[in-house]
Formats: C-alpha cells, sequence, structure tokens
C-alpha cells in the first residue's frame, strides 16, 4: 500500500501498511498489546482498574489523577451506552454523545486552566477508548498537532473539551469515511497478524506514529 492521507487531506502517510505492522511488533515496544487487550471486567461499564489503563499507552495516572477519575466515574457512566455504532458510520448525534463524556473536563472541579488541570483530555480519552474502541478516539498532543497546525480543525483559545472532542469526532469520520477501502485493507492485515484492531484504533496509530517522525 502506497499512502493513504488523513487529517483533512493534510497528512500523507506513506506505506501505512508497514507503519501498522512496526506498531503491532511487540519487540518495538510500542502500546499494543498491553493496552489494547488489557482485560477489566469484560464489559463497556468503567470499573476502577480500567482507570489505571493510560499508564499503558504513554499517561501517567499516580495516586492523585486516579483519584480524581474515580470521582468522576459517575459522569461517565455513559460511556457504557453509547449507541453501537462505529465512528466512520456514526450520525452528528451519535458523535455529539461522545463528546459529551468530555463535557466533565469543562465543569467544576475538574475543570482546570492550562496544563493546571491534573486530568485532560488526553488520559481521559485513553480511559475511555478501551470501552469503545471503535466509537471514542484517542486523543494527545501528537493528535492535536496533526489536526489543528494543518487547520484540519482550526486553533480556538476558548473552545471547551466537549467542542472539540466533536470537532475531532467529525474529522477522524471524515478521515476513515474517505479512506475507507484503505481501513478495511489494514483492518484484514492487522487481524492476519492476530491484532483485532478497529478503523479508529489504526487511523490512530496512523497519524501518532508519522507525527513522531516530526519529531
Amino acid at each position: 500500500m502506497d499512502e493513504i492521507v488523513l487529517c483533512k487531506g493534510t497528512l500523507q502517510v506513506e506505506h501505512p501498511d508497514a507503519v501498522l505492522l512496526d506498531y503491532l511488533d511487540v519487540r518495538n515496544g510500542f502500546a499494543f498489546p498491553s493496552y489494547d487487550r488489557l482485560v477489566t471486567n469484560g464489559s463497556t461499564a468503567l470499573v476502577d482498574a480500567d482507570l489505571l489503563a493510560p499508564n499503558l499507552i504513554g499517561a501517567e495516572v499516580d495516586r492523585g489523577r486516579f483519584s480524581l477519575l474515580r470521582e468522576m466515574l459517575p459522569e461517565l457512566a455513559g460511556v457504557a451506552s453509547l449507541p453501537e455504532v462505529a465512528i466512520e458510520d456514526a450520525t452528528d448525534d451519535q458523535l455529539a454523545a461522545v463528546a459529551d463524556l468530555f463535557a466533565v473536563l469543562d465543569r467544576p472541579p475538574w475543570a482546570g486552566t492550562g496544563t493546571h488541570s491534573p486530568v485532560r483530555g488526553t488520559i481521559l480519552s485513553k480511559v475511555l477508548h478501551r470501552k469503545r474502541p471503535d466509537l471514542v478516539p484517542l486523543y494527545d498532543s501528537r493528535i492535536f498537532e496533526s489536526y489543528t497546525a494543518s487547520g484540519a480543525i482550526p486553533r480556538a483559545t476558548h473552545r471547551t473539551w466537549r467542542e472539540f472532542m466533536l470537532l475531532l469526532c467529525g474529522q477522524m469520520r471524515d478521515d476513515i469515511r474517505a479512506e475507507r477501502a484503505a481501513f478495511e485493507t489494514l483492518r484484514a492485515l492487522a487481524a492476519e497478524d492476530g491484532a483485532e484492531l478497529t478503523s479508529l484504533r489504526i487511523l490512530d496509530v496512523l497519524v501518532w506514529r508519522t507525527a513522531d517522525s516530526w519529531h
């Protein structure tokens, strides 16, 4: 496979099949399979053990963050009732239900300014994604840079977490739809390698690894 284009046509991923297989190779020390195959309660309902999952994918959850996440659990329970649809097939209203989960970061007592909030979108996305890897995106600074530096999502100073995640969900949905055949091929390739990954998880791998080459 030569390349696919993501981030609203602004990011070219060359040889995405090789990028994906490199990530799946356990000898390379990436988050797969530790994060993706972590088993807690075997359902989409969040439990305490799920709150530690970000540690397996590069986001530290120390005692303080764990305590804050436990306080948030009632606000996050909606992840268990998200619609049974993959992001590439989701409607705007269904994406809004995903974004609603991140609104907890916009409300006291968990809202913070800049880096002063100990639990932000990166950690929360890595808690929630495991429960619905087909619908809830992963997020971190590389995803932010890839989708905003290019203008795929315009930057805004006072945008809420809910507003940003809704835009991110929508653009990721459009990216997968635009390259649907390629993602189906990549999912089959991953399955041949023993990894049952969603298109959304593969999208994260491709964007994250390509952004890594910028650093």
